[in-house]
């Protein structure tokens, strides 16, 4: 490689990186507008503001305005105890290439994940990163500040989506080097073996971190819309095949149902959350009403 190339190809991560870093401002922002549109009153990307109050605790500490309003006490949280660690692990295995000539699948992910860590990083928590590609876990460790969002959005503007999935060993190694309870957001199509995806997100839970599993799948993925006799080739060496769509289209969406409502099943049973997001609807929408949602919940919850 000579200097003038090594000079393109640098130019071009910067521009790439700039690019990425636009795209998951306007996205985050979108979601912000969204919760401020909401009528839901005290809606926000806060993911703990008070805990209930439990004998023992300062009376002092009792916040007493939202005692007015709830009839019941709580102790708002100083913000270094309000303060998470939060890692955004983006799946770039081949199956993420999908369609093969736009990565749109990919790309509407990677943003999704910037938009991520922006907002968390505006809240003042800490944030890291992890990519699961071609079976290795490329790490970048939580922390905080906004100059951090640079160094996150170089990470997620390098990958490219190749190679086996493979988040079971991952995710163990996750585990391992996650140290402190903290939030996990895991972002993939979730084409893995179903075991595999249930022993590490099982494993994740048992370390008392929290989950949020953000499923992402192109419309042709949810439809199968082909008709003509194709050529179906997979992303993760699984080989080339020639198929009559109209055979196939039934048990493929059986199938795809039966993962989905598995996978819903299984967010439920480790008290995790689950997004589906759609390639072709905005993701700042969608990013609004999770965060709407889970704030409904953590509520709903803490008058529980």
């Amino acid at each position: 490689m000579n200097r003038w190339q090594s000079q393109d190809q640098a130019l071009d991560l910067i521009s790439r990186v700039r690019n990425l870093e636009l795209k998951a401002r306007e996205v985050a922002e979108g979601a912000l507008i969204g919760l401020h549109r909401s009528r839901h009153r005290g809606s926000s990307i806060e993911f703990s503001e008070h805990k209930a109050y439990s004998p023992g605790d300062e009376i002092r500490l009792i916040d007493w305005k939202l005692y007015g309003k709830t009839d019941r006490f709580f102790i708002k949280q100083f913000e270094d105890e309000t303060r998470i660690s939060a890692y955004i692990l983006l799946d770039a295995s081949g199956s993420m290439a999908y369609p093969e000539d736009r990565l749109v699948k990919f790309e509407y992910s990677r943003v999704l994940a910037g938009a991520l860590c922006y907002l968390l990083l505006g809240q003042g928590d800490s944030v890291g990163a992890g990519l699961i590609n071609r079976g290795d876990f490329k790490w970048l460790p939580a922390r905080s500040g906004e100059r951090h969002f640079s160094e996150l959005a170089e990470v997620l503007a390098r990958a490219e989506p190749e190679g086996e999935t493979r988040l079971g060993p991952l995710i163990s190694e996750l585990a391992n080097r996650v140290k402190k309870r903290s939030l996990i957001i895991l972002i993939s199509d979730f084409f893995d073996p179903e075991s595999q995806v249930e022993t590490s997100l099982k494993l994740l839970r048992h370390h008392r971190n929290e989950l949020a599993l953000f499923q992402v799948l192109a419309r042709e993925e949810m439809e199968f819309p082909f008709e003509r006799m194709s050529w179906f080739e997979g992303f993760e060496n699984e080989g080339r095949v020639l198929i009559d769509p109209a055979q196939l289209k039934k048990k493929y969406l059986r199938t795809l149902k039966s993962w989905r409502k598995r996978l819903e099943l299984l967010s439920q049973e480790l008290a995790a959350d689950y997004q589906l997001f759609c390639t072709d609807q905005a993701p700042g929408q969608l990013l609004s009403s999770y965060l709407l949602r889970r704030g409904q919940t953590r509520r709903r919850r803490g008058r529980a």
